[in-house]
């Protein structure tokens, strides 16, 4: 066998050397320019500053990772864009001289060093305007989401990055087997739509307790589909890929009292999130960026622009209702008696005789919406109630039933109680067989918000307790329960609207 010499052995180095040219010669970083829309715009690379303005100079690592660009621009929702190796080094020509030729080492020139990104990114057309929360507009607060999916309708599919950009969209394909690990939290989708409302102004933060009447909003949302779609291309010989989310969200808005004024479907699509780092993160990224755009389209609805202006706090008007005065009630087993629960189709809340032959007072809130409502009294019987008037600013409704009922409220004219006095709610938490429970508290203060005046209490007051009776130890009518507020640091704070307003808000004399 024969022995390298010394000149064989420097040529194979020099050899080796020349077919490596790109991976030895190019640099670790590419500098990218990234265009945006505007001087204002920030781009980030891996969540790191590059630079502001219409044009900006980027440097990413050549490491064969895809990576995530981020464009931010006040007044616009982020744009979420990936960049890739996608191109052989033009240094990988020298590869190829003097021994390419000769020796197969030129194909082993495949160091992440030797590809290059792309030159230029474009971010310009993808930005979606967001309307931020002004004074002349309601707020808006989330009252629920869920993901309602079926199994069929949460696709996994793959397709090239290529035929994604030639929009060949119908050669994805359906990858939704061995998919069944990953877990739906709901949070995500409940963090992510609270966020959005808190940092465009659209959540009061000032009264963290009232909540306007007749400037508040409040949307739910449903996610009915969704399709996580994993981008591929096999690029710097390396398996390059990134997911885009699409989700169906099904958005409904509704006012104070839960009447739903408006509801539409919309199909958003994420941003582009690099798989490459965090994969768990950017399934969740994706889906809150597609879950925002949702958001901001319906928002942008002509239909839910015409809900958004304030109103001002109206005065109704109304022709009086004569109502024949009861027999004073004297006792707290008197008091029970006159109060009743309220039942529809959406729940319970309860309310109070304020006449012998029917007429009772419940909260607005407790009949909004609804077209037919049951009456059930204290002896368990049921009578179909009809809404006679209603007064949506105060929350205050009157309900008339068909009958003659031995007990019923006397309305005062004029404030009987004061702080410190002992005070009874009664009304039917939570449940109907909890009809007309009994709960103890004290006045503990007069609150005033948007010309309403409030009774505070402390007495134990849970859902179903609107529209009862807040009473005095001798079972006179105090107020209608109207409000408890649930959180840290404020549990068994209730109010109750005093029952002397009730005359002049729904038009109503003895």
């Amino acid at each position: 066998m024969k022995k390298i010499t010394p000149k064989l052995l420097l040529l194979l180095m020099v050899a080796s050397l020349f077919t490596s040219c790109a991976s030895i010669l190019n640099g670790k970083y590419q500098k990218v320019t990234v265009h945006t829309s505007s001087s204002d715009s920030k781009v980030y690379v891996n969540d790191e500053l590059q630079g502001t303005g219409k044009s900006v100079t980027a440097k990413m690592k050549r490491d064969a990772n895809v990576k995530q660009v981020r464009v931010e621009r006040d007044g616009y929702k982020p744009v979420y864009k990936i960049h890739y190796q996608d191109r052989k080094s033009p240094l990988y020509i020298m590869s190829w001289v003097p021994f390419g030729v000769l020796f197969y080492p030129p194909l082993m020139d495949y160091a992440p060093k030797a590809f290059n990104y792309p030159k230029e990114l474009s971010t310009s057309k993808d930005m979606l305007e967001i309307k931020n929360r002004t004074d002349d507009k309601r707020y808006v607060y989330l009252k629920n989401t869920a993901f309602d999916i079926k199994k069929e309708d949460i696709k996994f599919t793959q397709i090239k990055h290529r035929q994604l950009k030639k929009n060949k969209i119908n050669k994805a394909k359906d990858k939704g087997k061995g998919t069944e690990d990953l877990k739906f939290d709901n949070s995500i989708f409940t963090d992510a739509v609270n966020q959005v409302l808190k940092d465009h102004n659209y959540v009061d933060t000032t009264n963290t307790i009232f909540k306007s009447n007749t400037n508040s909003l409040y949307i739910s949302a449903k996610i009915t589909k969704v399709e996580f779609g994993n981008v591929y291309a096999i690029a710097a010989k390396n398996y390059m890929n990134f997911l885009i989310t699409k989700a169906d969200i099904e958005w409904e808005i509704f006012d104070l009292y839960n009447q739903s004024k408006y509801k539409k479907t919309i199909k958003a699509e994420s941003g582009e999130f690099s798989l490459d780092y965090d994969r768990e993160s950017a399934f969740k990224n994706s889906l809150e960026d597609a879950i925002t755009a949702s958001f901001f389209k319906f928002l942008d609805a002509a239909e839910v622009q015409k809900l958004l202006p304030k109103e001002d706090t109206k005065e109704i008007k109304l022709e009086t209702i004569k109502l024949s005065r009861p027999a004073v009630v004297s006792n707290l087993e008197d008091a029970m008696e006159a109060t009743v629960t309220i039942k529809s189709k959406d729940g319970h809340g309860s309310g109070c005789f304020v006449t012998n032959d029917g007429y009772i007072v419940t909260n607005f809130h407790v009949v909004s919406g609804v077209e037919k409502i049951t009456v059930i009294t204290k002896d368990g019987k049921e009578y179909d109630g009809k809404v006679v008037r209603r007064n949506e600013y105060s929350d205050l409704a009157l309900v008339k039933v068909e009958g003659n009922f031995s007990k019923a409220f006397t309305l005062p004219s004029s404030k009987n109680y004061k702080v410190g006095d002992d005070i009874f709610a009664i009304g039917t938490p939570k449940s109907i067989e909890l009809g007309q429970s009994l709960s103890k508290g004290i006045i503990s203060g007069f609150r005033t918000y948007e010309k309403n005046n409030l009774i505070q209490t402390d007495a134990s007051v849970n859902g179903g307790n609107s529209g009862g009776a807040l009473v005095n130890k001798n079972g006179e009518f105090i107020g209608v329960v109207n409000a408890k507020v649930f959180g840290v640091g404020v549990e068994g704070l209730g109010f109750s609207i005093p029952a002397e307003t009730i005359f002049k808000d729904l038009s109503i004399a003895y």
